[in-house]
């Protein structure tokens, strides 16, 4: 009768195997190494039905019953840090492999092998694989516990919902020895928030993992996920990163409010000059216009804004981007993944095969794909892009040390922009005050002819929170290139060479269009020597 169950096992797990197209072993015929019995405990083999066979390199081969249980392959994928090769097995094998190999010792056996110097099997178990199992087992079972208590959902909803109500743009969820801290980035300077007690820390990240749909038994490694939340009518996104630290792990979100974004170049606050460039290249029939900038700076912004602008059913308009921050209604929006080769470049040359009209490319970040880029921008298309330079005119010496060709640069760039975020002041309580002129040219360096000159400070209401600032304001260059800068390029002109002529043009610094900002009372000059770091 046992045989014929046997049997009977076999046939469905053949079945399985070769439907399934992963490999049948029959246990009874293979020799387990002693050192894969160190790998997890009796206990573990026998919850998940599992069975470890061999190691090479991160790779663990595991017989299992059912190969195909997800939640099963993430478990033993956490308990071992190692990449799972399942393979097929009849679970009357396993059971017999496992009794056979975790035999355990009576006690007089034990003291028999155990001898001075030795750790038996038993010993190595109680020492190793079964506290760490036990651990874990007892976390994931605390934390489902813990994640749907009530300090645990009100603590998390109630940092989500005031951080919208307050405007902030990331939250920093951070983990220390004997505390926990929430920081929100508002108007792009960090903010200590209600600190949250240190007891629901684990629950409190398993949460917003468990939200952003990632693994809450992996706490090893990096993860990146996505939620998102209703908020007054309107849906917001949170894009999650997790990374693992030595008290916890810490947590950063970004708030992706496509309600609160202004996707209108008006609206962003250029100077007349800058707006008149942007307003003009962006119905240019083709060519390339670069926005440079850091991190942070509003460069996705303002590309959004301008590829908004000239939106139509009469235009094929194409973003790659990484990540895809917004969903625009009317755009084609690829998201790249360079792990399965779908990179800025390979995604370039896919999509110059489907007719665009204009490509919006997230970042030109090497020469490949600014080599692509440039010649799309002299075959009849409009790219747009970003790359990481300090102010605008050296953009073009950065294309050429990337290795692009000096009459492709001249050739395809339309317009060079660089851009900064100042805080706005705080118009309820900015407070008003007399600089003398002599004491502004000794700090710096301006040649001014006036005597006095008036500025604004941030004072601080309870409209701003108390800072003085409310909002932010770009600050800009925007170069167009015309016909004697293209000869410049072409002559490998220095990109100090290039500024000058760009200014005798009537191209405002940085630093000179903030400064312009500041004397309007948009912003104060302490925000412009911050941000652009001039003077």
């Amino acid at each position: 009768m046992d045989k014929e169950i046997r049997r009977t096992e076999v046939e469905e797990m053949l079945y399985i195997s070769e439907k399934l197209e992963i490999p049948f072993i029959s246990l009874s015929k293979y020799e387990i190494p002693s050192s894969m019995i160190q790998v997890f405990s009796e206990k573990v083999c026998r919850s998940y039905q599992a069975a470890p066979l061999s190691k090479i390199g991160p790779v663990l081969t595991i017989a299992l019953t059912d190969p195909l249980n997800v939640l099963i392959l993430d478990e033993l994928r956490s308990l071992t840090g190692l990449e799972i090769h399942p393979v097929v097995a009849s679970p009357t094998d396993i059971i017999n492999t496992i009794n056979a190999y975790y035999h355990m010792p009576s006690p007089g056996d034990r003291a028999e092998t155990g001898g001075a110097g030795k750790t038996t099997l038993v010993d190595l178990e109680s020492i190793i694989a079964e506290p760490l199992v036990t651990k874990e087992e007892t976390d994931v079972h605390k934390l489902t516990n813990l994640v749907e208590s009530a300090p645990v959902v009100n603590t998390v909803n109630d940092t989500l919902f005031s951080t919208l109500k307050q405007g902030a743009s990331d939250i920093h969820i951070e983990c220390f020895e004997n505390t926990m801290r929430i920081r929100y980035r508002i108007d792009g300077m960090l903010r200590e928030a209600v600190q949250p007690s240190k007891e629901i820390q684990e629950g409190f990240i398993a949460r917003i993992k468990i939200m952003s749909k990632l693994d809450i038994t992996q706490r090893r490694l990096p993860q990146d996920g996505r939620f998102t939340v209703d908020f007054e009518n309107r849906d917001v996104d949170f894009r999650v990163s997790v990374l693992p630290t030595n008290f916890g792990e810490k947590i950063v979100l970004r708030i992706l409010d496509k309600g609160s974004m202004k996707l209108d170049l008006e609206s962003l606050g250029f100077s007349p000059h800058a707006l008149e460039i942007y307003q003009k290249v962006v119905y240019l029939p083709f060519g390339m216009i670069l926005i440079t900038g850091p991190t942070g700076s509003g460069k996705t912004t303002t590309l959004y804004s301008m590829i908004n602008r000239v939106n139509s059913f009469e235009k094929n308009i194409v973003t790659i981007e990484d990540p895809i921050e917004y969903n625009l209604s009317g755009i084609t929006q690829v998201q790249i993944k360079p792990e399965i080769g779908l990179s800025f470049a390979n995604c370039l040359r896919a999509i110059l095969r489907q007719s665009p009209d204009i490509i919006m490319l997230g970042e030109i970040r090497d020469t490949e794909t600014a080599d692509i880029a440039m010649k799309a921008a002299l075959t009849g298309h409009l790219v747009l892009s970003t790359l990481h330079t300090n102010d605008a005119p050296s953009s073009i010496p950065r294309l050429i040390d990337m290795g692009i060709e000096p009459f492709l640069i001249a050739g395809a760039v339309s317009m060079v922009s660089a851009q900064r975020l100042c805080r706005r002041l705080c118009i309820h309580c900015r407070e008003k005050y007399i600089m003398n002129t002599h004491e502004l040219t000794k700090k710096m360096g301006l040649n001014i002819t006036q005597e006095k000159l008036e500025f604004y400070r941030p004072v601080g209401c309870a409209k701003c929170n108390k800072t003085g600032y409310q909002g932010r304001v770009a600050v800009t260059e925007a170069f167009l290139i015309d016909d004697t800068a293209r000869q410049m390029i072409l002559n490998r002109a220095p990109s100090i060479e290039i500024k000058r002529y760009a200014q005798s043009q009537g191209m405002r610094s940085l630093g000179e269009d903030g400064f312009q900002k500041a004397l309007a009372g948009e912003t104060s000059l302490e925000e412009v020597i911050r941000v652009t770091a001039e003077f």
